[in-house]
């Protein structure tokens, strides 16, 4: 019985630990329960085996490997960027990334208040120089720049043009970055106008330039004077009308260049061609004009190159064949530069005709040996009371003073001034130039010409009936 109800009993506890290991089996549901982590499952409990005392014995947790986590493709793409960058170079292999990487000198906080600071005061002091209102000064805004008018805005006080610190007399248009300048740097041979110093040595090292960009047309000693089309050489011919208007209070015309040609006078040495003045004239003047403008820098005045210059344009005017005179109105040293010419001039012409008191001496005959207007002749010699009414008539009288028309050009002779040789001029009209320099007809049409028999003096030609007058 002993042992009966002791395999009773182990049955029966065999049979209470199968129930404990066995969870209730739970009623099914539309919704899938979470699944747990395996790390948090709970193990199963092993069944009792012989010898365990009729106990379960615990479960032993199962270990669980670990996953190892694999970079993102973004990850991956920003290291091969970075490693790519790491092995390329920069400035001819000269750089890596890393040595031509600039973001440690990005400017900051610091320089940001430096550089306003420096700026204020740069403003301050321009305003002291320029008369700028000094609260425009400071706003950083400056008024109104110049645009020509006098007195308003800025104006370029002085000008370095070669060896020589220039001072302006009147307001020249220059660009409003540059009028704020009290000085400016030009170079003696382009023209080229700069704001500082270290720029202008720069560009005197390299600049290509040693003579105006034109033709020259006449040299004599050390002068020299070069023809520089407006059409060819715009930025040249501004340039020189800029400095042109800082000594003409007249001259309107500062970028219009093209309808001019510019005749510039230029002093030549080991260095090169130095500018020292020059006049301007319309390619096709309606009035006549053989001068717009003359200029010569103050530097070089008094020494006779204004009066040089006006004789070179009356001799072009000569060449042409045409009379010519000087677009009115005339400035101040403009009009005493050319009565003392016209008055040199005409005394010349008169006493080197032989007898003055033959018809031959008239006005028409001076204006073709002069190459001036008949007005311009009469008002010189009005000037001079050289033109006298006949009592009782409607003619004028030419009445010459000899010992005062002697003495006249005796004092000019003693000045020692230049005068123009017209043996060295080497120039053509610019009007017939294109004809000048058109190729010769073909071959054919030569042959024509020369085998083509010549008319007697009894017959006339087609267009010679038709019109009366043939052609010369």
């Amino acid at each position: 019985m002993a042992r009966g109800g002791s395999g009773a009993s182990r049955a029966a506890a065999a049979a209470a630990a199968t129930a404990t290991a066995t969870p209730p089996a739970t009623p099914r549901s539309r919704k899938k329960p979470p699944a747990t982590p395996k790390s948090r499952q709970t193990p199963k409990a092993k069944p009792a085996t012989p010898g365990s005392g009729g106990q379960a014995q615990p479960a032993t947790p199962t270990p669980v490997a670990k996953r190892r986590k694999t970079p993102s493709k973004k990850r991956v793409s920003a290291q091969a960027e970075a490693a790519d960058l790491d092995a390329r170079v920069f400035f001819e292999n000269r750089l890596n990334a890393r040595e031509a990487d600039t973001t440690a000198y990005a400017p900051g906080d610091s320089d940001r208040l430096a550089f306003e600071e420096a700026r204020t005061a740069a403003a301050l002091e321009e305003a002291r120089e320029t008369g700028l209102p000094q609260a425009a000064a400071e706003a950083g805004t400056p008024s109104t720049p110049c645009s020509g008018a006098a007195g308003v805005g800025y104006q370029v006080k002085k000008i370095q043009l070669g060896a020589y610190e220039i001072d302006s007399w009147y307001i020249s248009p220059y660009p409003d970055e540059y009028s704020r300048h009290p000085l400016l740097y030009v170079c003696e041979f382009c023209l080229k106008y700069m704001k500082s110093v270290y720029t202008f040595r720069r560009h005197c090292a390299k600049c290509p330039l040693r003579h105006p960009p034109g033709d020259e047309i006449y040299r004599d000693g050390n002068l020299s004077v070069f023809e520089v089309d407006g059409r060819k050489n715009k930025i040249y011919c501004q340039n020189l009308c800029l400095i042109g208007k800082m000594f003409l209070d007249t001259k309107t015309l500062y970028y219009d260049v093209e309808p001019f040609l510019f005749y510039v006078l230029c002093e030549h040495d080991t260095d090169g061609y130095h500018f020292a003045g020059y006049y301007s004239k319309e390619k096709r003047s309606v009035q006549g004009y053989n001068l717009s403008c003359i200029m010569i820098l103050p530097p070089k005045q008094r020494e006779g190159y204004g009066k040089l210059l006006i004789e070179f344009s009356y001799l072009l005017s000569k060449k042409e064949g045409l009379p010519g005179s000087p677009e009115k109105p005339l400035s101040d040293f403009g009009l005493l530069s050319y009565r003392s010419y016209w008055r040199r001039a005409i005394y010349e012409i008169l006493l080197a005709m032989p007898a003055r008191d033959s018809p031959a001496v008239s006005i028409e005959a001076i204006s073709k040996k002069t190459g001036m207007t008949v007005d311009d002749i009469i008002s010189t010699l009005q000037t001079d009371g050289m033109l006298q009414r006949q009592p009782g008539l409607s003619n004028y009288a030419l009445v010459v003073d000899v010992p005062r028309a002697e003495a006249y050009l005796q004092r000019a002779r003693d000045k020692s001034l230049r005068r123009i040789d017209p043996a060295k001029l080497r120039w053509a009209p610019f009007l017939t130039k294109a004809a000048a320099d058109a190729p010769p007809p073909p071959p054919h049409l030569q042959q024509l010409r020369s085998s083509a028999a010549p008319m007697s003096d009894g017959e006339q030609s087609d267009d010679e009936q038709s019109d009366g007058d043939a052609p010369t």
